[in-house]
């Protein structure tokens, strides 16, 4: 068991530091519009209106991390410090110890996502709005980037973002807003940042 204990906090680890270092949302659970600016169309209705899809939901990315590091790192010490009796009980306290921490962390970041998007209002209210993106976006590849915007009554949002364009935009572009779909920003390249025709 010991071996099993190890692929697992090996495997949590490494997906939770790829997920923190890919930025929250973009390398995980991109349901929707991912953990960030769930308020910008984002209610449960939005997602089928049933709690029971909520639920379902925190099975993604972070709950399989998160709980496959705890199941190692649970089963490593009970068995370290346990002797044969902690042998014996390891698996057990270990699927527990995976299981709680799999679903703390999945409601956590859900919360914390709910949180850091802000309630807007109107998502039509950030259409035609200039943002800069924190995270590439690849129109071609489908890949999907992050864009931080300024809010109609102050403040500023993060949100999920994918490009209108075939061509990449790099980090640190600006950007507008051309549509808002399903918690994702549809963004173009900034009038301002258009090269001029000749």
């Amino acid at each position: 068991m010991l071996a099993v204990y190890v692929a697992s906090l090996l495997f949590g680890g490494v997906l939770i530091t790829a997920t923190l270092l890919g930025g929250a949302g973009h390398a995980g659970d991109l349901h929707g519009g991912g953990d960030v600016g769930s308020g910008a169309a984002g209610t449960d209705a939005d997602h089928g209106g049933s709690s029971g899809h909520a639920w379902l939901s925190l099975f993604g990315l972070r709950f399989w991390s998160f709980g496959a590091a705890f199941f190692g790192l649970t089963g490593l010490v009970v068995g370290a410090v346990g002797g044969a009796a902690g042998a014996a009980l390891a698996p057990w306290l270990s699927a527990g110890a995976g299981v709680a921490a799999g679903l703390g962390a999945s409601a956590a970041f859900r919360a914390l996502g709910r949180d850091a998007g802000g309630e807007v209002a109107a998502a039509a209210a950030l259409v035609g709005r200039e943002g800069r993106l924190l995270l590439p976006v690849d129109g071609a590849r489908s890949q999907r980037g992050k864009v931080r915007l300024a809010l109609p009554a102050g403040g500023q949002v993060d949100l999920v973002a994918e490009s209108a364009e075939d061509d990449p935009l790099p980090a640190g572009a600006e950007v507008l807003v051309v549509e808002i779909r399903e918690n994702v920003a549809v963004v173009a390249r900034a009038p301002a940042q258009l090269p001029a025709r000749r």
